[in-house]
């Protein structure tokens, strides 16, 4: 008599008590970077048959069975993916996912996943998790090439910030403009650029144009500190002052660190991207080089696809890794770590690789952290349910102990 009672009443004190911790737990981290919440579903426990009911009869109704249960346990903590606010922060290094997806990082024994992208780049050049020194991961093969910065078959990623980039040799010019074609015969055009040579050194790149015929111009040019070799050919147009011939002329550099030479770009036959020969003044110039000296790395930005752009002192940019981002079948199946990790479990099965933005995977937003997905006013009503729960079943067991002292005075 009223046993059943009382412990369906310790049951109901028992998963209230969790569901008190969980929702603790979830306001306690409403300010965790990416944090993800728990919510509680309640299962009912076994029954006890008193009646097992029976069918209709020919002259009498069915039977409904009865049962009586034995209280309440936790069905289920389950994990919410909702995506969290992305905050600014400007800061290159603090990195967001919108959308499912997952940082992948490792120390050599574990591989773990998160969604919290507070990253650095430690003394090694690693870009890691400074809060335990976990290195983050990289995807594919980009800034393996020579003179990258990855080394193959090692995933994770280096960022040796301060790391000498070689320069290019210029291989080509661009030249565009137009020529006076009321120039005189004998009258010439020049025009200089800085090129760089095979040591990364800038060097002062002179061409002169000088005209032959009507249609017609010699090419000269200059280098300084070495000598050029220029083809037997000339440049000529058409009567409507439109190139003809050559497209481009390739320029031997001679007497520098290295055999080297220019290519000259000078447009499209018959069209006006290049060189023309038309009324008015000259305007001809070298508008392009591709050469650059050499630099180092001084800082990093990601895009959306999650690839690590290297900004060098010499202006250029470079993809020098790209981030691994991991999803899962089975999203809810994860295991929490601690330390904003996860880890595979049975349930999730195994991570699924790639590029951000790529598969299903989100894409990755760069100079944002992702901030917690708790609903402070949905915890604190959770908060009021599982006091109310636990009152209850508190009242339940000090009334079933007044049916017992009520019996035992019965006995006496």
């Amino acid at each position: 008599m009223a046993l059943n009672a009382i412990f369906a009443g310790v049951t109901g004190l028992s998963a209230n008590s969790q569901f008190l911790d969980v929702t603790g737990n979830n306001l306690a981290n409403s300010s965790t970077t990416a944090f993800k919440s728990q919510r509680v579903l309640f299962k009912d426990l076994v029954y006890q048959t008193i009646n097992g009911g029976s069918s209709a009869g020919a002259e009498s109704g069915a039977v409904n069975p009865s049962q009586i249960g034995f209280g309440v346990t936790i069905g289920s903590i389950g994990s919410m993916f909702q995506q969290g606010t992305l905050t600014p922060t400007g800061r290159n290094l603090d990195l967001g996912i919108q959308g499912t997806g997952f940082f992948v990082l490792a120390d050599g024994l574990r591989t773990v996943y998160s969604r919290a992208g507070a990253f650095d780049v430690d003394l090694t050049g690693h870009l890691i998790d400074p809060g335990t020194g976990m290195r983050v991961q990289r995807f594919g093969d980009v800034g393996e090439g020579v003179g990258g910065f990855q080394v193959p078959g090692n995933m994770d990623v280096r960022v040796p910030l301060g790391a000498s980039n070689p320069g290019q040799a210029t291989a080509n010019v661009t030249v565009q403009g137009n020529l006076a074609a009321t120039m005189p015969i004998g009258d010439s055009v020049s025009m200089a650029s800085l090129v760089y040579d095979t040591q990364g050194q800038t060097r002062s790149f002179g061409l002169t144009l000088t005209r032959i015929s009507a249609t017609e111009f010699f090419v000269s040019a200059t280098i300084s500190g070495g000598t050029t070799l220029v083809p037997p050919v000339n440049i000529e147009f058409d009567s409507a002052g439109y190139l003809v011939t050559p497209s481009t002329l390739a320029i031997d550099l001679l007497g520098l660190p290295g055999p080297q030479t220019v290519t000259l770009n000078l447009g499209t036959p018959g069209g006006t991207d290049g060189l023309t020969l038309f009324g008015g003044a000259s305007s001809v110039a070298m508008i392009y080089q591709d050469g650059y000296g050499p630099g180092t790395l001084d800082s990093v930005s990601v895009d959306r696809n999650g690839l690590v752009f290297g900004l060098f002192s010499n202006g250029r940019t470079e993809a020098i890794a790209q981030l691994a981002i991991a999803r899962f079948m089975g999203e809810g199946g994860l295991l929490r770590e601690g330390d904003n990790y996860f880890r595979e479990s049975p349930a999730s099965g195994p991570a699924l690789i790639g590029a951000a933005a790529t598969g299903g995977r989100g894409m990755v937003v760069s100079g944002t952290l992702e901030s917690s997905n708790v609903d402070i006013a949905q915890e604190f009503s959770r908060l009021i349910l599982a006091q109310r729960g636990f009152q209850i079943n508190a009242r339940v067991i000090s009334i079933c102990n007044e049916v017992l002292q009520e019996l035992s005075t019965i006995i006496r």
